[in-house]
């Protein structure tokens, strides 16, 4: 049913509102409602994952027969004579790593004096040590860190992120040494090469970031990763 709004989009036309559709293999997500989650009635267009599932599906369906997606405009950062925007969207955005090693600054207070100040000097700077022992345990640990929702542009080279403190940063598709795309989950996980840090994006529009992320990362054999199944049934 997806035939026509897809061929406009190939064709550079208007959109239209997407057709209302049965789509049994509709992810869960939170928050829906209980009639929602049971029968997967996919509007036109109801809601933005909605309307972001039925792209991917329909977007893998014409990739798998020789069709390549409509390119889209980029303005803000500088793209390279041969790249193209493919997507752009809000995500909910986050990094693995460790903020510290451990390590911490004790405090040792001399205090002199009757034995019940003395005493309760050395009450507070045990406290004070066992809060930073706390905290440096805790940033030593690995974490999803810097939460933050983001735009997402896609082209056909990188994944670039418009991060509150460090503006654009740039993933390219060459640097990826693992590729988790979680459609249950509406995330997709990446890990790179070298100090880069995993990054986790998640929303509504992950099953496409997943889909063109495949075909970039894994070539012809994106459509046999079972993990992307949903997309092709």
């Amino acid at each position: 049913m997806l035939d026509g709004w897809w061929q406009e989009q190939v064709a550079g036309g208007d959109a239209r509102p997407l057709p209302a559709v049965y789509d049994p293999d509709l992810p869960d997500r939170a928050g829906s409602e209980p009639e929602q989650r049971q029968h997967h009635a996919v509007a036109s267009p109801r809601n933005e994952w909605e309307q972001w599932w039925l792209y991917a599906r329909g977007a893998a369906r014409r990739f798998a027969q020789g069709i390549s997606p409509p390119e889209i405009e980029v303005f803000g950062p500088v793209l390279a004579a041969d790249e193209f925007g493919l997507l752009q969207a809000d995500l909910s955005y986050s990094r693995l790593y460790a903020a510290g090693d451990g390590r911490y600054q004790k405090t040792g207070m001399l205090v002199v004096g009757r034995p019940a100040v003395m005493v309760g000097a050395l009450a507070v700077s045990a406290a004070v040590n066992h809060r930073r022992k706390v905290a440096a345990r805790r940033d030593a640990e690995q974490r999803w860190r810097d939460h933050q929702q983001i735009q997402v542009t896609m082209t056909n080279h990188r994944l670039l992120c418009n991060t509150l403190d460090a503006g654009f940063e740039s993933y390219y598709y060459g640097g990826i040494t693992e590729f988790y795309p979680d459609l249950d989950a509406w995330q997709l996980t990446l890990a790179f090469d070298g100090q880069v840090a995993p990054l986790r994006l998640a929303g509504p529009a992950v099953p496409a970031l997943c889909l063109w992320t495949a075909t970039a990362v894994l070539g012809d054999r994106w459509s046999r990763d079972s993990r992307l199944a949903k997309l092709l049934a």
